[in-house]
């Protein structure tokens, strides 16, 4: 709308600045033509140059309204612009923090990862290192326990073989087992497959009460004291001879008493005079012929011969053993008085324990101890 204005007003200023050069046609032309050109120029240019005013106004106005608009909006968007600058400003150093924050946690899981990296590279070491320490241990566990599993073997066949001990044997065999079950090795169970046979044959074996006849052998040896001697028998009294107290007193004499003064002392003479002369029937004469001295050394001989007993009887030699209790009843009836109740108690006491069975046929732990044997042997050549 303003252009079109500024075209129509261009000319009238250019007819204005023409019309001075009008004293010119003044002088050239008639008087008439120059004073009616010039008093139609001003009535025409005013209402041209009060729009051109108005429109210049309008134009100065709406220019500045629009100048201070754009100020103000120029204004406004630079603060806008400052503002965010200042909060990209703000978001750019808090981001250079977070940066630099993260670059530090970067750094610090760097140097973590490489303190996890060296434990970890440590830990499998020693992990490789412990794994082969318990093969290690193992194997001298193993080796160890086989060991005493061989002893334990070796002393229970001894018992069986020197002693006859059963339930030693069974002690010892009972005591390899529980080693060879707590290690819980492959090797073990072959092992304990034949100690528990071994065990199992033991068991089944008749029990023989081996304290009960040395108790019994032990009661013979202590009475050899008390046994009385062929040579140093006594006469048995008679108590129907033995003097018997009288009912009278003292201070009374009658002929009763005097008769029985008389029978007492006749029985007391009768009784000594038997007790010089004894009438028995020996075997063996040398047996009355022992000197005082001598019967010491015969119970001791006695004694020693039932001690020997009682060593085979605990050892299982059933033969020596008989033969020992031979010699004591021999002894026995040679040397002491049969006819004393207490000797022929100890004779019939030595028969029986002579009649009872000591030993039994063992089984042999050979086997056994040969395959605890042969599992130590690739043990003790490896390194």
């Amino acid at each position: 709308m303003g252009a079109p204005t500024l075209e129509t007003t261009q000319p009238a200023q250019t007819a204005g600045a023409a019309a001075p050069p009008g004293p010119v046609g003044t002088g050239g032309g008639g008087p008439g033509v120059g004073t009616g050109s010039v008093m139609g120029a001003p009535s025409a240019a005013a209402p041209r140059s009060s729009l051109l005013a108005i429109a210049a106004l309008v134009l100065g106005g709406v220019s500045l309204v629009a100048a201070v608009a754009l100020w103000q909006r120029a204004e406004s968007i630079g603060q806008e612009a400052a503002r965010r600058l200042q909060a990209s400003d703000g978001r750019v150093a808090q981001l250079e923090g977070v940066l630099k924050q993260a670059q530090e946690q970067s750094r610090d899981l760097q140097s973590r990862s490489s303190l996890l990296e060296n434990k970890l590279t440590e830990a499998l070491g020693q992990q490789a290192q412990l794994e082969r320490m318990y093969r290690a241990i193992a194997q001298d566990t193993l080796d160890a326990v086989l060991a005493d599993v061989e002893n334990a073997v070796g002393i229970a066949s001894q018992q069986l073989v020197i002693s006859g001990n059963v339930q030693g044997a069974l002690a010892a065999l009972n005591d390899a087992d529980g080693r060879l079950a707590r290690i819980r090795q492959p090797q073990a169970i072959g092992l304990r497959r034949l100690l528990q046979r071994d065990i199992d044959r033991l068991k089944a074996l008749p029990a023989v009460d081996i304290v009960s006849l040395a108790l019994r052998l032990d009661t013979v040896t202590a009475a050899i004291d008390q046994l009385p001697l062929v040579s140093a028998a006594a006469v048995p009294t008679d108590p129907s001879v033995a003097p018997k107290a009288g009912g009278q007193k003292p201070g009374a004499f009658s002929l009763e008493g005097l008769a029985t003064t008389g029978r007492r002392g006749l029985d007391a003479l009768l009784q000594e005079l038997s007790q010089l002369f004894r009438v028995n029937r020996v075997d063996a004469p040398d047996a009355l012929l022992l000197a005082p001295e001598q019967q010491y050394f015969v119970r001791e001989n006695l004694r020693l011969l039932l001690l020997s007993a009682r060593i085979s009887l605990l050892s299982r030699l059933e033969p020596v053993y008989r033969n020992d209790l031979d010699r004591a009843m021999a002894l026995l009836t040679t040397h002491y008085d049969r006819q004393s109740r207490q000797v022929a108690n100890a004779v019939a006491t030595l028969r029986q324990l002579q009649g009872a069975k000591v030993s039994v046929e063992l089984p042999s732990l050979g086997d056994t101890l040969a395959a605890v044997r042969a599992a130590r042997t690739p043990l003790e050549g490896s390194p």
